[in-house]
């Protein structure tokens, strides 16, 4: 039976010692490299999503809608989360996404089933399918800006986030309430 192999000389034990550390300091330097690398490539993707985000609303592509109201949800299921209104065209029923119901109701803006409105917004795919974002919605002789030029909702940022010279250039784009 042979005994396991030992480093007879010092030498030669100090020498497999060395090339160990070395590999375990080239194997570190390794993994810190590739992970740095995964790292700076999430990062590099978030201005890229940031800006796809920013591109979904593209006014542009503005359109307008009529037709009557089948439901509506304070809080729907399916993405963009806040209220949303099945309206019935004569093309069909199309899902509208109107923003947070606690802006609506701060703006006594109320809607039912049977209800007769126009929209203006633009159409956006989702994973769930496609959803028409509001910026202007009327009903009668009210009606209300949910969303700024660019899209985004007012009811994230309210009025809060205008100036006051952008408050009242909405206000007179709304019309009578």
């Amino acid at each position: 039976m042979t005994e396991p192999a030992q480093c007879s000389p010092i030498r030669e034990c100090e020498m497999q010692k060395t090339t160990l550390v070395r590999i375990s300091v080239v194997l570190f330097a390794l993994l810190l490299v590739l992970g740095t690398s995964v790292w700076a490539q999430k990062l590099a993707d978030r201005p890229r999503a940031a800006a796809m985000r920013s591109l979904a609303y593209d006014a542009t592509q503005e359109t307008v809608i009529e037709g009557t109201v089948v439901s509506y949800s304070a809080e729907a299921a399916t993405p963009p989360i806040g209220a949303h209104v099945i309206l019935q065209t004569a093309n069909g029923a199309i899902d509208l996404h109107l923003g947070g119901a606690s802006y609506l109701q701060a703006n006594h803006f109320s809607l039912a089933k049977g209800d007769s409105v126009s929209v203006v917004g633009v159409n956006s795919a989702t994973r769930q399918g496609s959803v028409f974002l509001v910026r202007v919605i009327q009903k009668g002789g009210q009606s209300l800006i949910l969303r700024t030029a660019k899209g985004a909702p007012l009811s994230l940022a309210g009025a809060r986030a205008l100036s006051p010279a952008q408050r009242s250039q909405v206000a007179s784009q709304a019309g009578p309430r």
